[in-house]
């Protein structure tokens, strides 16, 4: 094996691993019952358009079982975003829509991992202007149970991770659960956890840009708005 393979393999045991503390970090850990009460921090701002974002974050979803399972897609991916490494936007953002008794729980469990990923090659790419993919791709969900003011919501999908230079693009999925509490007029996180897989057999063969072909496509793509 060539030294650029060896290295290159290294660098995507290392992602792996960081992934692996990412997705069961950050849609891991449960706490004790959450603080029902609404939250004093992070008031949700209007947009021209009339929808309300809180750090960034939409947050207009109505509380019906769609709105629920909108809400929970969201957040994922408020959460694989490349903005998530710079300082202070993974607090910010786990504050404004976790419970305030589940927050503290969040941060604690996905800081050290977000640190080690902003760190990394990840992370410094981005810092030196590198396009860096990282993103939360929902395919599907399913809504467990929904009542007044609480939900539980399934979902599958996967995250892409990589940038131009020194982390080819990669594919990782999972499937999370998550509990939503209706506070201060929209969705929370109360509980959530998730795992790997399931994943699917590869059948689509390998272009000869490997990973790379995903940036150069993503690269004017825009996500759909996927309906029930």
């Amino acid at each position: 094996m060539s030294a650029g393979s060896q290295a290159r393999g290294r660098i995507l045991r290392w992602v792996a691993v960081l992934i692996v503390a990412l997705l069961l970090g950050t849609l891991l850990g449960r706490a004790s019952a959450p603080d029902p009460s609404p939250p004093a921090v992070s008031a949700p701002t209007a947009r021209p358009d009339g929808a309300r974002t809180a750090a960034g974050i939409p947050v207009s979803f109505p509380e019906t079982p769609a709105g629920a399972a909108a809400a929970a897609a969201a957040y994922q991916q408020a959460f694989a975003t490349p903005a998530i490494l710079r300082p202070g936007i993974l607090r910010e953002r786990i504050e404004a829509v976790a419970m305030p008794g589940y927050a503290a729980r969040m941060l604690a469990v996905n800081g050290p991992g977000v640190a080690r990923l902003a760190a990394g090659p990840v992370g410094l790419g981005a810092r030196q202007g590198l396009r860096t993919l990282y993103e939360a791709v929902p395919i599907g969900y399913r809504v467990v149970s929904f009542g007044p003011g609480r939900a539980e919501v399934e979902t599958w999908g996967l995250t892409l991770l990589g940038n131009t230079q020194s982390v080819e693009p990669a594919a990782w999925f999972g499937t999370g659960r998550t509990e939503l509490l209706w506070s201060g007029g929209r969705w929370r996180i109360a509980v959530t956890e998730a795992s790997f897989g399931p994943t699917p057999r590869l059948a689509t063969p390998t272009a000869p840009l490997g990973g790379f072909d995903v940036l150069r496509l993503t690269k004017e793509l825009h996500s759909y708005v996927l309906g029930p």
